[in-house]
């Protein structure tokens, strides 16, 4: 059997992407395109809206008559009858039963605990190992659908874990990311906690560095004092992403986050304090049901109050099945897009300030990504191009300084001068992204020096 794999979202469902490759290289080959494949893989994400997938699960089943088709990830509840209204021969794989899609025959959807490690892989960046901590989280925010998929937490064993690092180390991965729907409730359900796995993470022999990933702000407090210590090992890079989502508390409580802005405001002044130059990642949704214009302004000040490094902006789309989905007071899609780019245009030039910093600094960086696509420069009056509604994005394994997601209507924007096959992107320590304007092999550790900054990256030349 000839299989092609395509994986879209976040870093959680590639990892899951590369175990689907693995799986089917056990006993089939894998095929670089559609064209050379009798069966066709797509994990999906839903957790921004069903259009996207649906669109290409349209597109694969048009261009590919005759061929096997399996859908597997992220599954809701809402987007399995309009998949079998495409086709109802496409059979459909959950999250939860990845590790036995290659034996699989008919639909798998029930929930179940499988530990997603220690699997055979198909590594799609060789200089990234991506590692799966845990699965399904403790929150029920009214927005969002993550938990109807993956369910409750269920962390995995650090002893496996411990043992999934030692394998990327030892494959030649130099960058290891720590991923999960909610990495700062791992543990809870083991009596242990993020701190303490990173802490036996950083004991590995080799020259590796971890990026943690994103976590729910809420649960940091139980452990932060552990955490900021445990974030100064030069193992470890200098980046956290914490979504605050909104700079205002009722709109905070009306999406049941469990949090507060001024909770919100001491964790991140921790961490600065404690690691003056860590980049702070976070996700705002704008235009949520009842949100005010005066609302929103809160969260675009608290935006400047913080200088926030990093921000995923999504306009609000109602998730079936999610109590947001029935709120009153839905806002108007022309107000949240009107909203986005106001966020967005504050935040390049809080950008452009802060990477000003960065002019003259010279260290090392690790080269994860080649360009592969000439990218053309932002204009300096517009944050982004003109949204591509209902556009489902395959991963790319870096990623850009900058995303702008839209739930439902995903868009992404990348800005790096023009991008040609002779450049390579690198993070520094503090996760920075930098561009270098030569060919380089992927998990190479170069020495640089910052010679121009943009809003969205840092160049850098060979020194």
């Amino acid at each position: 059997m000839k299989v092609h794999v395509k994986s879209f979202g976040c870093s959680a469902n590639m990892a899951e992407g590369e175990i689907i490759k693995g799986k089917f290289s056990e006993g089939s080959s894998l095929t670089e395109t559609e064209q050379d494949a009798d069966t066709i893989v797509l994990n999906i994400c839903t957790v921004k809206g069903d259009k996207g997938a649906l669109d290409e699960v349209k597109r694969v089943r048009k261009e590919n008559p005759g061929k096997k088709i399996v859908i597997a990830g992220c599954i809701t509840p809402s987007i399995t009858a309009p998949i079998k209204a495409i086709d109802p021969t496409i059979q459909l794989v959950n999250t939860h039963h990845i590790n036995e899609i290659a034996e699989l025959k008919t639909d798998a959807l029930a929930h179940a605990k499988p530990i997603k490690l220690m699997q055979p892989r198909v590594r799609t960046n060789p200089a990234v190992g991506i590692v799966p901590i845990s699965s399904g989280c403790l929150d029920a925010c009214a927005f969002c659908s993550t938990r109807l998929v993956k369910g409750t937490l269920f962390s995995f064993p650090p002893d496996i874990i411990v043992d999934e690092v030692k394998k990327c180390v030892d494959d030649g991965c130099k960058e290891i990311w720590i991923t999960g729907q909610d990495t700062c409730c791992y543990g809870f359900d083991r009596k242990t906690n993020l701190a303490k796995l990173l802490a036996q993470l950083v004991e590995i022999p080799g020259d590796f560095k971890i990026r943690v990933g994103m976590g729910n702000p809420r649960h940091l407090p139980k452990f932060i004092d552990e955490m900021a210590e445990v974030m100064k090992n030069p193992k470890i890079f200098k980046f956290l992403h914490i979504p605050m989502q909104s700079g205002n508390d009722d709109v905070l409580k009306a999406m049941r986050r469990g949090h507060t802005v001024e909770q919100f405001k001491q964790l991140v002044n921790k961490f600065k304090q404690t690691i003056p130059e860590i980049t702070i990642s976070t996700d705002i949704i704008v235009g949520y049901p009842g949100e005010t214009t005066e609302q929103f302004n809160d969260t675009v000040n608290l935006v400047k109050e913080l200088e926030i490094d990093n921000i995923n902006i999504s306009r609000f789309a109602p998730r079936p099945g999610t109590p947001a989905a029935t709120m009153k007071n839905q806002v108007h899609g022309n107000i949240s897009k009107e909203r986005s780019t106001i966020l967005a245009q504050e935040y390049k030039k809080q950008s452009i300030e802060k990477h000003k910093k960065w002019l003259g600094w010279e260290g090392d960086i690790i080269i994860d990504e080649k360009a592969k696509e000439r990218i053309k420069k932002l204009p300096e009056n517009s944050p982004s191009p003109a949204a591509s509604r209902g556009v489902l994005r395959e991963f790319s394994p870096a990623g850009p300084a900058i995303s702008v997601f839209h739930f439902g209507n995903v868009q992404q924007q990348q800005s790096a001068g023009y991008r040609t096959q002779n450049e390579m992107s690198g993070r520094n320590y503090a996760y920075k992204t930098v561009i270098v304007r030569e060919n380089l092999p992927l998990g190479s550790v170069v020495r640089v020096r910052i010679i121009e900054t943009q809003a969205w990256c840092l160049i850098g030349e060979r020194i």
